[in-house]
C-alpha cells in the first residue's frame, strides 16, 4: 500500500491514478457531493490532499458492492454527522441494497439456469439454435430489469 504525506497536495491526474479513477470519475464525484471541491491552484489546477484520495477509494469500494450514488452520499453523510444513531440509519440502507441485490442474484440464477438449458437443447441438436430462444419465460415482474447509470430503491 501506498504511504503517503498528509501535507501532499496532488493534481486531479495523480490522484486518478492513486485512486484507480478516471478523471472524469472525479469530477462526477465532486458534482454529486461525494467528494469536497478542491483548493485549486492559480492556475485553476484542482489541488486533493490524502483525505480526498482515501474517499474516493471508499466510494468505489461502495459501489463495486452494489450500491447507488444516492446510498453512498447518504453513507457518507451519516459518517460525516458523527452521530452515535447513525449506525441504526446506515443498517437500513445496506439491508435495502443487500435485499435488493439477493433479487438480482436469484433473477440472475434463474436465468443462468435457462440458458444452461437452452445451450444444451442446442448441442444435442433437439432444436435448430434459435427455436430455443422461444422457450425463455416472460420476465420476472418481481424483480426491476438491469439499467446501467442512476438507480432507484
Amino acid at each position: 500500500m501506498y504511504h503517503w504525506n498528509v501535507d501532499e497536495r496532488l493534481r486531479i491526474g495523480d490522484i486518478a491514478t492513486r485512486s484507480g479513477v478516471t478523471r472524469d470519475a472525479i469530477r462526477f464525484y465532486e458534482r454529486s457531493g461525494l467528494l469536497e471541491k478542491p483548493v485549486r491552484t492559480r492556475s485553476q489546477h484542482r489541488v486533493y490532499g490524502a483525505k480526498a484520495l482515501e474517499r474516493i477509494r471508499l466510494v468505489r469500494q461502495l459501489q463495486n458492492c452494489g450500491l447507488t450514488i444516492g446510498d453512498i452520499k447518504e453513507i457518507l453523510f451519516l459518517q460525516d454527522a458523527g452521530d452515535p444513531g447513525a449506525s441504526k440509519r446506515l443498517m437500513e440502507v445496506l439491508r435495502r441494497r443487500l435485499e435488493f441485490l439477493e433479487d438480482r442474484i436469484a433473477s440472475m440464477e434463474t436465468c443462468r439456469s435457462h440458458l444452461i438449458e437452452m445451450m444444451r437443447e442446442v448441442a444435442a441438436a433437439r432444436t435448430r439454435g434459435f427455436d430455443a430462444l422461444e422457450t425463455l419465460p416472460a420476465p420476472l415482474s418481481a424483480v426491476a430489469p438491469f439499467r446501467f447509470g442512476r438507480r432507484k430503491g
